[in-house]
C-alpha cells in the first residue's frame, strides 16, 4: 500500500498535467467554437452537472465512505452499479420527456435540441467518471490510476488537435471529443480493474441485500436530499437565469472565467480526496485525534496553496486573456479576476464536506448548506436580475456565498472537534493579505520583456520567490513552524548530496 505522501505527490502530479491540458483547452476550444457556441456548451455542462448531482442524492459520497472504511465489501460495487444504470436511465427518459412535451426551448434557452441530447450523455459520463476515481481511491490504488490518467490526459490532447486541424470542428464535434476521452479513460480504469481484482466474477455473482443496503444508503444519504433538491434547483435557476438575462455570450464569459479559476483547484483538490479517505477509516476505527491532527495539519497547508495559485491568478487575469483568448473574449476580465478567487475558499469547502460525510454528520452539512445557499439566492437576485450584471454578478454570487458558507461549517466542525475556529478565521486574512501584497507588488514590476507570454512566467517567478521568502520568514502562512521548515531544508539538502 503507498503512503499518504506517496499517493498525494502522484495525484498532484496529475492534477499538474491536468492543470496544463485544461490551460490548452481553454486556449484553443472557446477560440475555435467562438463565444456563443462556448456559453452553449458551458451552460449544457452545468445544467446537467446539476441534474445528475441531484439524481446522486449523495448516494455516491455514501458510496465511497463505506467503501474506504471497508474495501472489502464488493456487494457495494454490484449494488452501485444498479444504481448508475438507474441513473442513466432517468436522465435520458427526462430528456424525451422535455422533447415530447416541446419544452427544450424553455428549458435550454439558446440551446439547439441536438446539444441537449448530448448534455445527456456528458453529463453522465463526467459523473461515471468521478465514481470510478472514488473506488480507485478507496481502494488505494490513487498511483496507477493517476498515472493512467497522465497519459490519456496527452493523448486526448493529440486528439483533440486533429479534431481541430482535420475535422469540421463545431460544438457536435466537441461534444464528441469529449465523449471519445471520457468513455476511453472509463475503459483503461476498468481494465485496472479487472487486473487488481476489484471487478472480478465475484462482483457479479455475489448475492446483494439490496433492501438492507437501500437502507443503508437511505439513513446516510437522506438528510441531503432536501439539499442536494434545493441545491440543483438553485443552481439550475442561476445559470438559467445567466442564460436568459444576459444571454450565451455572458454564460460563455462566465464559464471561461470558471475553467481558468478552477485550475487552481486542480492542485489542493488533488489532497482532498485522499484526506477524505482517511478521515474515513479513522472514524471507522474511533479515531477523533487523528481526524483534529489531519484537519489542523492540512486545512492550512492547502488553503495556502489554493491562495498562492488564486491571488496571482486574479492581478494577472488580463494577461492570461491577452494571451490566450481572441479579443471576443476580453468581455471576460472582470469575471475572472473576481472567480480566481473562488478556489481558495473552495478548499476550505471540500475539507469541510469531506469531514462531515466521514463522520456521516449529514444532518449538519444539509442545515449549513441551506442556510448559506438562502444567502447566495439573494445574491443572485441582486447580482444576476436586478443589477444585470451578467457573468460579473455570477462571480461575485459564487465568491460571497463560498466564503460565508465555508465558515459557517468551520464554526460547527471546530466544535465537533473540539479546537478553537479563531486560528483558522486569522490565518483565512493573514494568507490572503500577504499573497495580494505580494501580487500587487509583482503587478507594478517594472522589468518587462515586452513578451506577455515571458512578462507572465517572469512575473510568476518574482511572486514564487517573494513567497519562498516569505514562508521562510513567516512559516505560520501555510500552518508551519520554523523548526518544520528548518527540518525540510535539511532533508532537501541531503536528498541533493
Amino acid at each position: 500500500m503507498h503512503s499518504l505522501k506517496k499517493r498525494y505527490i502522484v495525484k498532484l502530479l496529475s492534477s499538474f498535467v491536468t492543470g496544463i491540458t485544461g490551460l490548452v483547452l481553454i486556449a484553443i476550444v472557446p477560440n475555435a467554437l467562438g463565444p456563443v457556441a462556448f456559453g452553449q456548451f458551458s451552460f449544457i455542462q452545468q445544467i446537467f452537472s446539476q441534474i445528475t448531482t441531484f439524481l446522486d442524492a449523495g448516494t455516491s459520497t455514501a458510496f465511497f465512505t463505506k467503501l474506504s472504511a471497508k474495501v472489502h465489501r464488493v456487494e457495494l460495487i454490484k449494488f452501485y452499479g444498479l444504481v448508475s444504470l438507474m441513473i442513466l436511465t432517468f436522465l435520458y427518459v427526462g430528456m424525451k420527456a422535455i422533447y415530447f412535451y416541446n419544452l427544450n426551448d424553455t428549458i435550454f434557452p439558446d440551446v439547439p435540441i441536438e446539444y441537449s441530447y448530448y448534455g445527456v450523455l456528458l453529463g453522465f459520463l463526467l459523473w461515471f467518471t468521478q465514481i470510478y476515481i472514488k473506488i480507485s481511491d478507496a481502494n488505494v490504488l490513487t498511483v496507477s490510476v493517476e498515472i493512467i490518467k497522465i497519459i490519456h490526459k496527452f493523448l486526448s490532447l493529440f486528439l483533440l488537435f486533429f479534431m481541430i486541424s482535420f475535422v469540421d470542428f463545431d460544438l457536435s464535434a466537441y461534444f464528441y471529443f469529449n465523449f471519445i476521452s471520457l468513455t476511453s479513460f472509463i475503459a483503461l480504469i476498468t481494465i485496472i480493474f479487472v487486473k487488481k481484482d476489484i471487478i472480478t466474477k465475484a462482483v457479479f455473482l455475489t448475492k446483494v441485500k439490496y433492501l438492507e443496503l437501500s437502507r443503508e444508503f437511505y439513513n446516510y444519504a437522506s438528510p441531503l436530499f432536501v439539499f442536494n433538491s434545493v441545491a440543483i434547483i438553485v443552481a439550475i435557476v442561476d445559470i438559467w437565469l445567466l442564460q436568459k438575462v444576459s444571454g450565451s455570450i455572458q454564460t460563455g464569459f462566465y464559464g471561461i472565467a470558471y475553467s481558468i479559476a478552477a485550475m487552481c483547484f486542480l492542485f489542493t483538490g488533488a489532497m482532498t480526496q485522499i484526506i477524505a479517505r482517511e478521515f474515513s477509516k479513522s472514524f471507522a476505527e474511533n479515531n477523533i485525534d487523528n481526524i483534529k491532527d489531519l484537519f489542523k495539519t492540512y486545512t492550512p497547508i492547502l488553503y495556502a496553496i489554493a491562495a498562492y495559485f488564486g491571488v496571482f491568478l486574479s492581478f494577472q487575469s488580463d494577461a492570461l486573456l491577452e494571451i490566450f483568448m481572441d479579443k471576443e473574449f476580453e468581455g471576460a476580465y472582470f469575471a475572472l479576476m473576481i472567480m480566481a478567487f473562488y478556489p481558495i475558499h473552495q478548499t476550505y469547502g471540500q475539507l469541510n464536506s469531506s469531514l462531515f460525510f466521514s463522520t456521516e454528520n449529514t444532518r449538519q452539512y444539509r442545515d449549513t448548506s441551506l442556510f448559506s445557499m438562502f444567502i447566495g439566492m439573494i445574491f443572485s437576485y441582486v447580482f444576476i436580475y436586478e443589477l444585470e450584471l451578467g457573468a460579473v454578478g455570477f462571480a461575485w454570487k459564487m465568491v460571497l456565498g463560498q466564503l460565508i458558507g465555508v465558515n459557517l461549517q468551520l464554526f460547527f466542525i471546530t466544535r465537533f472537534l473540539g479546537v478553537k475556529i479563531t486560528p483558522f478565521l486569522k490565518h483565512q486574512i493573514v494568507v490572503l493579505l500577504f499573497f495580494v501584497m505580494a501580487a500587487y507588488l509583482v503587478s507594478w514590476s517594472p522589468l518587462l520583456i515586452g513578451n506577455d507570454l515571458a512578462d507572465l512566467v517572469f512575473n510568476g517567478f518574482l511572486y514564487t520567490l517573494l513567497t519562498i521568502l516569505g514562508v521562510i520568514f513567516f512559516p505560520s502562512i501555510v500552518g508551519l513552524t520554523r523548526v518544520e521548515i528548518s527540518h525540510s531544508i535539511s532533508l532537501i539538502k541531503k536528498w541533493r548530496d
